[in-house]
């Protein structure tokens, strides 16, 4: 295609009449992308004058190369950085041999061989009330008082009950507020299906609230039970009264079938905290009344990053797609498919949790797992005999098809398989062959499955991709966990109104998927500024919500560990990931502020008080005006007015987008026609002066890509799409004289301005 435009300039309006004058407009301008890469700013132009060309056509190229680099600009975003701080007046030491040392409160689970899973409440440190109070108050007494505010603690708003204070606000610190959005779409369990009987089938998910240790059940009724896990208000909560309020969620499928799903263990939303823990090392057999901050001391640990309270989706465990079980580790189908998926922040990086747990085995612990990933699912997917389907990196083949017995001839290909697979898949009810699967209560297929001759097998229905990650210890591999990468359930085959072989499935895939698991400090999972490990285990959990026990005081929320799976099980109460860190901090005797910057650095804990300003004794005997009791015989002191510490961290914020200039230097631009080499040339090309002085001109004329009659033009331009066959346009700016030539040059400029 061949465009032209008349330049409407004064002259030429003034000889050739009105007819012409204005003509032009901005719009048979090429537009800046023409010019202008976007992507870089860089010019995507060379302007090219004749090598005999004369001065003034010389001026007319750089006034055009100079209105070209005022176009070159790019569109660039920036964050807003937002800096928050929480300050603590007086932290006192952690007692790491008294209050925590002892035993806390363990249930435990027989598994086979010779250990147990245990689960432990740390009771003596919990939100309030003790270990974690950092009420600044002045207190008579810390060494006999059982350790009251020591450890500096933050959340993403601040948290008291009674008055008590149990965490500062840092509110640069993410939390999660997922049901904004869920709760405009309808719960995943709020819907029934008819069964093959004819009789309905009721699905909505339930739970606890453990309240003065009564049990009471949440119906579906309540409008966050049944697919969010927040109140969606915009601000961190640190208490309220819906849905998953406990670990002992599930769904609720006509009083039968009913699956356990867990949960976390507090009304707490999702979010990120920090806590600091201080104590006095001892050295040579002395204090020196300096805070240190303790390695290796796991959740005590001197600086303990989390992100608590994980909300995981719903497990695939036959209620929708009859053979996959919990333990298969696939996201619940119509969870999937309706995308109800939460994100939570861990060390600035977000995530989409999937499952989580840990694994025993015969002689021991495996370890922990967190697996993340974007699950999805499709419903009833209709294919004819020869169709290809690509699913989310899946390619699914219907090769043939057999009515008569309700059978399909499938091809699968994916990332985790390493050949294609060809397999008959039968399509009917597993009948008495799942009982596991609760085949009458499953949404697609089960005891609704269509089948003229029932082989009262599985043969390949469900068909999953499922990977084993394994765990080598001592010579031999165990089985970690497990996750479904593929699944295809089929419904029924048929025969379409035109005569068409046709196969129903169900789909799911998942994509962007990985894992972490716990390292200890001898792999540590941060290495910069200092050695962390990685914990996952449970977050908080209120006193009233391990196995019905009445410990504690209500209200309280405990540290916990849950206890690990016998064998290769998800379990959505190793709700936390936490960074301990590893090495032993010693803080310098400064006279000014002394700052220790957290796990790679996205924090800041800056001391502006490092000493304890301790009363020291020796033996037993305490010195004049210390009120304080004295140990009985290692040399130790006792706090007076603790230290000062700010926790300070620095986010990006709002994100904005604005134009930056790009520099060029406009000169750089112009080239002689002998220079140009057409055939190689890669950018569009501005050609100034007609055929007389520019060669390529002359030999756009000889060719006919060049239309105008460049001798009697009172000064235009005519833009030229791909003359050369090569991907880049040309404008000529050209008239019968230099004059000609010149005006309109500046009536291009004016347009391009």
């Amino acid at each position: 295609m061949k465009l032209r435009t008349i330049g409407a300039v004064l002259a030429g309006a003034a000889m050739i009449g009105a007819t012409v004058a204005g003509a032009a407009a901005a719009a048979d301008v090429p537009a800046k992308s023409w010019w202008i890469d976007p992507a870089t700013g860089q010019p995507n132009v060379t302007i090219v004058v004749g090598a005999q060309a004369n001065a003034s056509d010389v001026v007319s190229a750089s006034l055009i190369a100079a209105a070209v680099g005022n176009m070159a600009t790019v569109e660039e975003t920036a964050s807003v950085p937002v800096t928050a701080s929480a300050t603590f007046d007086k932290v006192y030491q952690f007692d790491y041999a008294g209050a925590w040392g002892t035993s806390p409160v363990v249930s435990t689970v027989d598994c086979p061989g010779p250990n147990d899973a245990t689960a432990k409440v740390y009771t003596n440190f919990y939100l309030w009330n003790n270990n974690l109070n950092t009420v600044d108050l002045v207190d008579t007494a810390p060494v006999n008082d059982n350790n009251l505010r020591n450890v500096a603690l933050v959340m993403p708003a601040e948290v008291r009950t009674g008055g008590a204070l149990g965490a500062r606000a840092l509110n640069t610190l993410w939390f999660s507020n997922s049901s904004k959005e869920w709760d405009s779409k309808d719960r995943v369990y709020k819907f029934s299906i008819t069964s093959s009987t004819g009789s309905k089938i009721t699905y909505q998910l339930m739970n606890n609230d453990w309240q003065d240790a009564a049990t009471v059940e949440f119906q579906a009724t309540y409008p966050n039970a049944g697919g969010s896990y927040d109140n969606g208000n915009g601000s961190f909560d640190f208490k309220w009264d819906k849905g998953f309020y406990t670990t002992q969620a599930w769904v609720d499928i006509n009083d039968k079938c009913d699956y356990n799903f867990g949960g976390t263990g507090t009304a707490m939303e999702a979010h990120e905290e920090i806590q600091v823990i201080a104590y006095d090392k001892l050295v040579d057999g002395a204090y020196n009344g300096i805070a240190d901050l303790a390695g290796d001391k796991g959740h005590a640990s001197g600086i303990v990053y989390r992100t608590a309270e994980i909300r995981y989706p719903l497990l695939e465990n036959g209620q929708n797609i009859c053979g996959v079980t919990k333990c298969d580790g696939m996201i619940d189908f119509e969870t999937a498919r309706k995308g109800y998926l939460n994100e939570i922040k861990f060390l600035g990086k977000m995530y989409k949790p999937m499952f989580a747990g840990a694994t025993m085995y015969v002689d021991g612990y495996l370890g922990a797992y967190f697996m993340y990933g974007k699950p999805f699912a499709e419903k009833e997917k209709i294919m004819k005999v020869g169709d290809v389907y690509n699913y989310h990196g899946w390619t699914v083949t219907l090769n043939d098809v057999n009515i008569y017995e309700n059978k399909a001839y499938v091809t699968v290909a994916g990332p985790a398989l390493a050949a294609p697979f060809n397999f008959i898949m039968v399509m009917d009810a597993i009948n008495a062959n799942c009982g596991p699967c609760c085949p009458t209560c499953a949404t697609y297929g089960g005891g609704g499955a269509f089948t003229s001759n029932p082989t009262q097998r599985t043969e390949y229905d469900p068909y999953l991709v499922k990977t084993t990650v394994p765990k080598t210890k001592e010579g031999y591999d165990y089985t970690f966990f497990s996750y479904v990468n593929f699944m295809l359930d089929g419904i029924k085959t048929f025969v379409g109104a035109d005569g068409t072989y046709l196969a129903e499935f169900n789909l799911y895939a998942i994509e962007d998927y990985g894992y972490l698991e716990n390292k200890g400090c001898c792999d540590p999972f941060v290495t910069t500024p200092n050695d962390y490990g990685l914990a996952i285990y449970g977050g908080w959990l209120d006193a009233y919500n391990v196995s019905e026990m009445t410990y504690g005081v209500a209200g309280a929320y405990h540290l916990w560990e849950p206890a690990a799976a016998c064998s290769a099980c998800p379990d959505a109460n190793f709700d936390t990931l936490e960074l301990q860190l590893c090495d032993t901090i010693t803080i310098p005797d400064c006279e000014t502020s002394y700052t220790v910057n957290g796990p790679e650095n996205y924090f800041t804990i800056e001391f502006a008080d490092v000493k304890f300003d301790k009363a020291t004794y020796d033996g037993g005997s305490v010195l004049p005006g210390t009120p304080y009791a004295a140990y009985a015989s290692v040399p130790a002191a006792t706090d007076s007015d603790g230290l000062k510490l700010t926790i300070k961290q620095t986010t990006a914020g709002q994100t904005i987008k604005y134009t930056a200039n790009v520099k060029i230097d406009p000169v750089e631009l112009i080239m002689l026609d002998v220079e140009t080499n057409t055939a190689t040339n890669t950018k569009n090309l501005v050609l100034v002066g007609g055929p007389v002085y520019n060669s390529i001109v002359k030999d756009l004329v000889d060719m006919g890509a060049s239309t105008v009659d460049w001798a009697t033009s009172a000064g235009e331009w005519e833009w030229i799409a791909d003359p050369m066959a090569k991907g880049y346009d040309v404008l000529i700016v050209a008239g019968a004289n230099r004059e000609e030539t010149r005006m309109a040059a500046e009536d291009l400029i004016g347009m391009l301005n």
